[in-house]
């Protein structure tokens, strides 16, 4: 189990772009932290927007992101020994993971999830700010990865 630094909100959101914290702040305003970052994941903007060519039928499930995304950052969080190699990166540097380490997670990811990491930037924080706040180890107590 890594640790992560148990900072205030505002410390984890002042690292986003402009436009995305004014988002971020009004979602969790509305929704609360992690249901916030499922809004923000799961969202498909504008309702007309059509994808490349106009066809609507391959767009994946919005929902399946946001599983993705949840179940490797339990994964990577809780002990999962596919993210061994990052685990340790963390350990060896002898810190909790705080603000500076969220695009290192988001990278990670990001292949995984299917998203690109600027977009999981957003999530990612949110996240690691709710683990924080309950604590890693109760976060993980419900998970069941041996490291």
């Amino acid at each position: 189990m890594i640790k992560i630094e148990n900072l205030p909100l505002e410390s984890w959101i002042n690292e986003l772009k402009p436009y995305q914290k004014n988002i971020i702040i009004q979602l969790v305003s509305n929704f609360g932290e992690e249901k916030a970052a499922e809004e923000w994941i799961s969202s498909r903007g504008p309702i007309q927007t059509a994808t490349f060519g106009g066809d609507t039928s391959n767009i994946p499930d919005s929902k399946t992101y946001w599983n993705r995304l949840k179940e490797e950052f339990d994964k990577l969080v809780c002990g999962h020994p596919d993210y061994k190699k990052e685990q340790e990166k963390f350990a060896t540097a002898g810190k909790a993971i705080g603000t500076g380490a969220v695009a290192s997670i988001s990278n990670w990811l990001a292949p995984i999830v299917g998203m690109s990491p600027s977009i999981l930037i957003p999530a990612v924080i949110l996240l690691l700010y709710t683990t924080a706040k309950i604590g890693v180890k109760a976060y993980c107590s419900t998970k069941n990865y041996k490291s």
